[in-house]
């Protein structure tokens, strides 16, 4: 990229992306996005795998859910003592991920988190109230 300068060169660098968790991934390269703005840095590559992250998050939310006994999962989330005496403070997404994996529920899945958000959105009176925190309010 010749910009005028000299001495500008153009530095490629191959970046894997990890499939794991595609919503930190996300939060990586916006976040790097931002320093890169911070120093007037080109964010056009940053921006084209932002958009494609993105993309992907938005298949993945709108393809059906592939868990194995996700009436199970949902039956062993309503019995938590959480949910069961809801309080006036959020629970994490990783207590309820603990709490399946010990009562032996395989949370070896790629996006298991966003998953076990989609399930735990759609329960009655269970509301998200920020990032991984969602709240029950009694009936």
């Amino acid at each position: 990229m010749d910009d005028g300068h000299p001495r500008s060169q153009e530095i490629v660098l191959k970046i894997p992306v990890r499939g794991e968790n595609l919503r930190e991934e996300l939060s990586f390269y916006e976040k790097l996005t931002e320093v890169f703005r911070e120093f007037e840095r080109d964010t056009e590559d940053l921006e084209f795998i932002i958009s494609n992250l993105k993309e992907q998050i938005d298949d993945f939310s709108e393809s059906p859910v592939i868990i194995p006994d996700e009436e199970g999962i949902i039956e062993a989330i309503s019995k938590h003592p959480y949910f069961k005496n809801p309080c006036d403070y959020p629970i994490r997404l990783i207590t309820i991920l603990k709490y399946l994996k010990q009562k032996g529920f395989n949370t070896n899945y790629a996006d298991i988190d966003l998953y076990i958000d989609r399930l735990l959105q759609n329960m009655p009176s269970v509301k998200k109230v920020g990032r991984g925190l969602y709240m029950k309010k009694e009936i």
